[in-house]
């Protein structure tokens, strides 16, 4: 995975786009609040983007390790949890990736460049979340 402006290649950014015309579209949530708020984090922002417009359906899947009291630690664990795991994963040089935290960086490799929550059904979307009883990824 390559962050625009770094290398992506014209491809890629194609498939990316394509995602926009698909029927379903599945996927996760960042962190989901008690009360279902879908709380997401993205550096390239293809997988919000599709959640909130495109497809005929998103099907979100999400385990109970990203279940969060409200809004707050929702953001909390989008940046501190799974942004700092992707960094780690792409070996991004991030601080994130030393510090084992969010420090708000401006680094190039940021994972985390928007934030998105769905607090209701986008309009013309047929959006089903699903809760896994296991923990499932990051």
């Amino acid at each position: 995975m390559y962050i625009i402006g770094l290398g992506v290649s014209r491809g890629i950014l194609n498939i990316r786009r394509m995602e926009l015309l698909s029927d379903v579209f599945l996927c996760s949530s960042n962190a989901v609040t008690i009360d279902g708020k879908l709380i997401n984090i993205d550096a390239i922002d293809n997988r919000i983007a599709v959640m909130v417009f495109g497809p005929k359906k998103v099907i979100v899947v999400v385990g109970r390790n990203r279940m969060v009291r409200n809004v707050e630690e929702g953001m909390l664990r989008a940046r501190n949890v799974a942004a700092v795991a992707n960094c780690l994963r792409y070996n991004y040089n991030t601080p994130c990736t030393t510090l084992g935290y969010c420090i708000d960086c401006r680094s190039p490799e940021r994972p985390c460049n928007v934030f998105i929550m769905i607090e209701r059904r986008p309009t013309n979307i047929d959006v089903h979340a699903v809760l896994v009883n296991e923990d499932l990824s990051f």
